[in-house]
């Protein structure tokens, strides 16, 4: 497999808003067979991405998707704590904190599969009222990243699923980036 190193910031305001981390052909239309498009954001974790991916690919194979990701985290180790990831409190909206977290470390320690944000509903490890974002996104990206974790919270508050959630917080994350300039090939 060949591995581009791409702008991930700028393929989500340009055609693909749920563009991720790692894109493969069998699961991203666009992308020759054979590539692998990784967002440059977070290439200083390309091999352990890679790693992942193909571990998820072969497990896939055997599990669903929500079976293979509780396969892929880890069990926490003695003296882990949580906190120990919070790099920052960036604001408190009510009883809701967001904090900037180390992504990498997160992804190291617990779950390979966190990445760009999540909240307490979508992750189980995510303290009750609590909305993470991942350090390892650029900044210029990190306030799309907190619409959309707000949004699908908001929506799985109500009694939304987590699939359903994340696809009216994608279109209010991509009506948001429309708003700041972005320009979508569909438009």
């Amino acid at each position: 497999m060949r591995v581009k190193i791409i702008d991930g910031f700028k393929i989500r305001n340009t055609f693909d808003i749920d563009f991720g981390v790692l894109a493969h052909h069998t699961n991203t239309p666009y992308l020759r067979p054979g590539e692998l498009w990784l967002d440059k954001a977070f290439r200083a974790e390309k091999k352990i991405i890679i790693s992942d991916y193909l571990q998820i690919k072969r497990l896939r194979k055997k599990y669903i998707y929500e079976k293979v990701k509780e396969l892929m985290r880890f069990k926490v180790e003695k003296g882990f704590k949580i906190d120990s990831l919070k790099i920052k409190l960036l604001k408190k909206q009510g009883q809701l904190k967001i904090y900037l977290i180390n992504g990498k470390m997160l992804r190291k320690k617990l779950d390979p599969n966190f990445y760009f944000g999540g909240h307490h509903l979508a992750y189980k490890y995510v303290p009750k009222n609590e909305v993470w974002l991942d350090n390892s996104v650029v900044i210029k990206e990190r306030k799309y990243v907190l619409i959309h974790e707000l949004y699908e919270l908001q929506m799985m508050k109500k009694g939304k699923g987590y699939n359903d959630a994340h696809d009216y917080a994608n279109a209010v994350e991509k009506e948001a980036r429309r708003k700041d300039g972005a320009v979508y090939i569909t438009d």
